[in-house]
């Protein structure tokens, strides 16, 4: 089922949610640039076969929610993950988010830890940047030479023209899942064409980047969480690499750590019923 949702400043956010109201919600978070359908299909169905309300969204500035008009950092997106929480009714709800959405994520529980009934953070981190040449902040590694290449393609040429944004879009999804996984080329090239349909005037999703750099590195304030977590990191992440995950075990109390050999950044789709066991496991310990 499609919903709209209001934001607190007045924009509409996409939402679609799979299985029973009756159930325990979780909020998937997708990652910065990103709406909500890269989560898989599949995913979404399998969580809601084991007895969970799932419930997927766009960000504001990316798929068919509205567009910011002004400068915002990643709090404002945790704002918007509360207010799909709050809009939909849910009372509360585990929330899983990946990469940027995993940031978002821990923002949420910070300011709204009500809403909040327990975190898996995927491929994500405490302090990162949308700018891949910038270091980040705390020491942490950043990004490997995969995706440093391809931002230098991007660069260097930039692609012109409908099919060649196609193409350079499916190349980073490519660099994403990284070279030890099978590459869906049709799946990819089908979702990619799906999120480029969606979209309403100007691509606007750019902004997310912008916000990521504005935000502090969270390192310090999320030694302050108490809530059950899980965080889940693939040892070939190029974007994140796998010392940012042990960083939030580190840092997070009680937080639980699995590594997956041969993951990227983004898990394939056909590592759906991995990712949906490794979900509903946490969500039924909590």
């Amino acid at each position: 089922m499609e919903r709209p949702i209001a934001t607190q400043d007045g924009l509409r956010l996409w939402t679609e949610t799979f299985g029973s109201r009756r159930d325990p919600a979780v909020l998937l978070v997708m990652g910065g640039t990103a709406p909500g359908i890269v989560w898989p299909d599949e995913l979404c169905r399998l969580i809601a076969a084991d007895g969970y309300f799932a419930v997927r969204y766009d960000h504001r500035d990316t798929g068919r929610s509205g567009k910011s008009d002004g400068e915002y950092d990643l709090s404002t997106l945790a704002g918007d993950a509360a207010d799909v929480i709050v809009g939909l009714g849910l009372g509360s709800a585990h929330v899983v988010g990946q990469s940027v959405g995993g940031m978002v994520a821990q923002l949420l529980a910070l300011d709204r830890p009500e809403l909040v009934r327990s975190l898996v953070l995927l491929s994500s981190s405490p302090d990162a940047n949308g700018d891949v040449r910038l270091p980040p902040r705390t020491g942490l590694p950043g990004p490997r030479p995969p995706m440093l290449e391809r931002a230098a393609r991007l660069t260097a040429s930039p692609p012109r023209g409908p099919e060649e944004r196609v193409a350079a879009a499916v190349d980073g999804w490519r660099v994403l899942v990284g070279p030890a996984v099978p590459f869906d080329q049709a799946y990819w090239m089908d979702l990619v064409r799906r999120v480029m349909s969606r979209g309403h005037g100007l691509d606007t999703s750019w902004r997310h980047s912008a916000a990521l750099d504005r935000t502090p590195p969270l390192t310090g304030r999320i030694a302050a969480l108490d809530v059950p977590t899980l965080v889940v990191h693939g040892e070939q992440d190029p974007v994140l690499p796998l010392e940012h995950g042990e960083e939030l075990h580190r840092v997070i109390r009680h937080a639980r750590l699995w590594r997956i050999a041969g993951m990227g950044h983004i898990f394939p789709p056909h590592w759906s019923s991995t990712i949906r066991s490794l979900v509903v496991d946490h969500l039924r310990r909590t």
